[in-house]
């Protein structure tokens, strides 16, 4: 991993000529990181199936037709996944009895090495460069299925990737520049008439160790005769309209109610406003934001969208919350009393207190967590983003004048459930003295 400092990104600048160029950098991914990334596709998998988190999961069979995605095997191995510590490549020989095609997105939310270490090595590139607008993520490639499964295609716009190659099987790209294969193919998409380009194209052939780095704007196809497995760093530099697009989709999953009542047919429709009221009903937003300018409100969306981006390290999706992933109860907090907590590099914590409203809102991990104000919270959390381990008791010291341990712990277990910070020495006990205050604090604080 100490192959990866800020002068070796300088130099892989220089050799892309700055994200512009194809390239292939030989031998600098050591033995030890290509086992450790191997371990955490593995521990992605089984996270994956655990939860069976559909979203982004793609699996091909070439014999069963070019480009086509099979769903029902997906089931499956959601019903055998890896066993603990296995190989990758042991693991898809014996689940995989042909040829196949493996796609995963968003690895980062169910690898905390991935999210963590990976995200540490690009950081000096990410520090020169600059965070992307739409923020990172990772998609791993797995499997021995000849041609990739979408044919001869482009990315998405402005989404430059960075491959990490673990093996042991080789893989080639065959690239085309825009011009070049518009003249060729009138700009045909997820292209399957592959052999006759061949000759027109770029080749680029790498192993284990590799890193291959491509541009958005390339209409490329791989080829993996031989089982191997790729771990994708993506850039995600969006268009404007995209970016624009994304930072409404905040509003829409964070401001608006769920509430699927029907509503009534309306008389004299153009004049009556009840419509409206009912459209302003389910937005989750302060009065004085929807009494504001349209500027102000963008504004405000725009700032909630960057500080849940920001508390991420830039990855564009939040990890699985320990509830969804094994059913961790918040409400079980007692157990933190006579632990050790920590935040965990590289990410940080943000926060905003509304006086007014006596509340403060703290961003963690993509997430937002709302709590009653307290003077002292603040210093708490700038203590963890030190990212130094505290003894519970003594974070949560400066809180006992005016609230009670167990509101304090219910804290730091809203922050654990969203993987804000670590917990060391998890001792779980039984505290019945803390069980009958429970639901009175809860609602004193929330």
């Amino acid at each position: 991993m100490n192959n990866f400092n800020r002068k070796f990104w300088e130099e892989f600048i220089k050799i892309n000529e700055s994200f512009t160029k194809t390239c292939v950098i030989e031998n600098v991914i050591d033995p030890d990181l290509i086992r450790k990334l191997n371990s955490a596709v593995v521990t992605g998998l089984i996270n994956r199936f655990r939860t069976k988190d559909h979203n982004g999961f793609r699996l091909y069979f070439p014999s069963q037709g070019k480009g086509k995605e099979n769903s029902d095997f997906i089931d499956q191995l959601y019903n055998n996944p890896p066993f603990d510590n296995e190989d990758i490549i042991d693991y898809c020989n014996r689940v995989f009895k042909e040829k196949f095609g493996l796609i995963v997105n968003f690895v980062e939310r169910h690898s905390k090495f991935i999210s963590s270490e990976l995200r540490q090595i690009m950081e000096p590139l990410l520090e020169i460069i600059g965070l992307p607008a739409t923020g990172v993520d990772v998609t791993v490639f797995i499997g021995n299925y000849g041609w990739t499964p979408l044919g001869i295609h482009q990315d998405h716009k402005g989404e430059n990737v960075l491959h990490f190659h673990l093996g042991p099987g080789r893989k080639t790209m065959y690239i085309w520049d825009e011009k070049k294969y518009n003249d060729l193919t009138g700009t045909k998409h997820n292209n399957f008439e592959i052999e006759s380009l061949l000759e027109h194209a770029e080749k680029f052939d790498f192993g284990a160790g590799d890193l291959f780095y491509m541009p958005w704007n390339k209409f490329h196809i791989g080829k993996s005769d031989d089982l191997s497995v790729g771990v994708t760093f993506w850039f995600n530099n969006p268009s404007k309209v995209r970016f624009f697009d994304k930072v409404l989709n905040t509003f829409y999953t964070d401001y608006i109610e769920v509430n699927k009542d029907v509503i009534d047919p309306q008389h004299d429709f153009i004049n009556n406003n009840d419509t409206f009221n009912e459209f302003l009903s389910l937005l989750k937003l302060d009065e004085n934001i929807l009494e504001g300018s349209t500027k102000s409100f963008f504004k405000y969306i725009y700032e909630e969208y960057k500080t849940g981006l920001l508390s991420n390290a830039g990855w564009q999706a939040p990890p699985q919350s320990l509830t969804m992933e094994n059913n961790y109860d918040i409400d079980n907090y007692e157990y933190l009393i006579d632990c050790k907590v920590y935040s965990p590099c590289p990410f940080k914590m943000y926060y905003k207190i509304d006086a007014g409203k006596e509340m403060f809102y703290l961003y963690t991990r993509g997430s937002k967590i709302e709590i009653k104000n307290h003077q002292e919270l603040p210093s708490i959390i700038d203590r963890l983003n030190t990212h130094e381990a505290f003894e519970v008791k003594d974070l949560l010291k400066p809180l006992e004048e005016e609230w009670p341990i167990e509101a304090g712990l219910y804290f730091l277990s809203m922050i654990f459930d969203k993987r804000g910070i670590e917990v060391i020495n998890e001792h779980q006990h039984e505290a019945d003295n803390f069980q009958d205050r429970k639901k009175d604090i809860l609602k004193e604080i929330e």
